[in-house]
């Protein structure tokens, strides 16, 4: 009967087991080859990139603390043209930055 299924079903035979790539059969036992990683130079560099940015503080305190000096000592004069542009700016491109 269950010929009769293969024949329907177009299942052929089970082929020879095909040995896996990098394996190797010494008579007692099977050593295989392990993984290895390759790093591009690009990818390296791109570390290094990474990791140089991360010693970059988020906050560059010596504005934050020149910008707070001059608002409580009331010299603090923003430039109102250049806010109102920018404002404008990000209405028109519906953008909060």
């Amino acid at each position: 009967m269950i010929d009769k299924i293969n024949e329907v079903s177009g299942v052929g035979g089970i082929g020879p087991v095909k040995q896996k790539r990098g394996a190797a059969w010494d008579g007692e036992e099977f050593s295989v080859a392990t993984d290895g990683l390759a790093v591009s130079p690009f990818a390296r560099e791109m570390a290094n990139i990474s990791s140089e940015l991360s010693k970059i503080p988020d906050v560059r305190e010596d504005l934050v603390n020149d910008l707070k000096s001059r608002i409580e000592g009331g010299v603090y004069e923003p430039d109102l043209t250049a806010l109102a542009n920018r404002l404008l700016w990000a209405g028109i491109n519906k953008t909060e930055s």
